[in-house]
């Protein structure tokens, strides 16, 4: 996986020049492609030649997209495709990301396979032979899905051993939203929030009224890990990384949150995302560790807050050199045993057109392509967020800029959905004085230490 790390440098300010990128590039148009492509043996090679304008296939998308603006895209797209391929069907699995890789891996081994993936960290899927290595099907001629369609280090997040799963969509970065009048309200300002320390007094400062500084959704076990892998970026701590020479770092992030506790909600111990999404939606809490999938979680719920809201790199920690911004992405791939990869291909090549990217783009803020024209992107945005567009070109500024700045390549961590549950049982424990930090140390290395074992067989 060190292959990621390599261009982190370079990546960074790759990021920035999406802001630069000339509207009206349109490798990805379809239109221009030949009518007919190779149908593959399922490793890319030539087999029967498909004709698209009568091929007939019927196809199972997996698409976790929870918000009413991604299930529009999702329709809309469906739309398209039944316009453009008659004959080919789209039947969506809306599954959520907690309970994706649960689901898909016992429908892998009882043979009932998708054909679509939505991806972040593929790194599970590979290790049970579950996605179709894409490189074949990049390496075509005929494509318009080329590896250096995408920005440096995008790629390398759905690369494993050289070999490429997923196609990237979007960039996804980790980092802090602060409701930014809360925090002004409270006596401090945003470029005050610089450490943990600084994010433990706005809390503090925030908290009054019914109202709450922070907001950390412990309910379930994605973004209970989450929030501290997030948070242990700038303290130059891997979650995972439970070595000896970590423990000092891990005891000033148990205890971080420990201080935070005091200025939440009691019910943040049972939130997932849409709770805690609509807590800070509503005013409640004035801090939560969420991403650039924001805009597309709170609209619906109340668009005011986006023209209050700031997004910042989760601050430096005690220990840590500088804030940092893990990001990744969000893309899409083949199912190892789907039995129509060509037109899942071909599927995946509409979805990453400049057409449909930038609309993506739109609504989770960041696209990984470097032909898609952030004047499209804003342009769309205005349909997506007409109540809040200037607050939600100000959340994309502050991406862009903060990815930019501190912006590094997420790490991939086998086995991450057992050390997520680890990780829940441990902190809930720990927050409710169950365990003091020495104790909720020591169970959670142990607990990842076990996973770890496992699957190093």
């Amino acid at each position: 996986m060190s292959i990621r790390k390599a261009r982190a440098a370079k990546w960074m300010g790759s990021l920035l020049a999406i802001s630069l990128v000339f509207a009206g590039c349109s490798n990805g148009n379809k239109e221009e492609a030949s009518p007919t492509s190779s149908q593959t043996d399922g490793s890319g090679g030539s087999g029967t030649e498909i004709d698209w304008k009568t091929v007939k296939a019927d196809i199972r998308f997996v698409y976790p997209g929870t918000s009413e603006s991604e299930k529009l895209f999702a329709e809309n797209f469906k739309t398209a495709m039944k316009e453009k391929y008659p004959n080919v069907n789209i039947e969506y699995m809306y599954l959520s990301w907690a309970d994706m890789e649960k689901k898909i891996s016992v429908m892998i081994s009882t043979g009932d396979v998708p054909d679509i993936a939505t991806t972040q960290d593929v790194t599970n899927f590979v290790q049970m032979d579950g996605l179709e290595d894409l490189t074949p099907y990049m390496q075509r001629e005929t494509t318009s899905v080329k590896p250096d369609n995408f920005l440096p280090g995008t790629l390398d997040y759905s690369t494993i051993d050289g070999k490429i799963y997923a196609a990237p969509a979007t960039a996804n970065a980790f980092n802090l939203m602060v409701n930014e009048k809360m925090l002004n309200d409270a006596g401090m300002k945003l470029e005050e929030l610089q450490t943990w320390e600084d994010v433990e007094k706005a809390a503090q400062l925030m908290t009054k009224d019914g109202k709450y500084g922070f907001g950390y959704p412990l309910g379930v076990a994605r973004f209970a890990f989450r929030v501290p892998f997030t948070a242990g970026y700038s303290n130059d701590l891997l979650l995972s990384d439970t070595s000896e020479t970590s423990k000092a770092k891990y005891i000033e992030l148990l205890n971080h949150f420990k201080k935070l506790e005091a200025f939440q909600p009691k019910a943040h111990l049972t939130w997932g995302y849409p709770e805690m999404f609509r807590a800070y939606s509503n005013g409640e809490v004035g801090m939560i560790p969420a991403g650039t999938f924001f805009s597309a979680n709170v609209y619906s719920i109340n668009p005011d807050i986006i023209n209050v809201s700031r997004a910042i790199s989760y601050p430096k920690g005690p220990s840590g050199s500088a804030a940092k911004t893990p990001v990744a992405n969000s893309g899409f791939g083949i199912y190892k045993g789907s039995k129509n990869k060509e037109v899942a291909w071909r599927l995946i090549e509409e979805l990453l057109s400049p057409e449909f990217n930038s609309t993506q783009a739109a609504i989770l803020n960041i696209s990984a392509e470097k032909a898609t024209s952030l004047d499209e992107v804003i342009k769309k945005a205005e349909d997506v967020y007409p109540k809040a567009i200037d607050g939600h070109k100000r959340v994309i500024e502050d991406f862009l800029a903060m990815v930019d700045k501190s912006g590094v390549p997420m790490n991939t961590i086998v086995g991450q959905p057992e050390m997520e549950t680890v990780v829940q049982d441990i902190m809930v424990k720990f927050l409710t004085n169950k365990l003091d930090a020495e104790e909720a140390y020591g169970e959670i290395k142990k607990g990842i230490d076990s996973v770890t074992a496992k699957y190093a067989k």
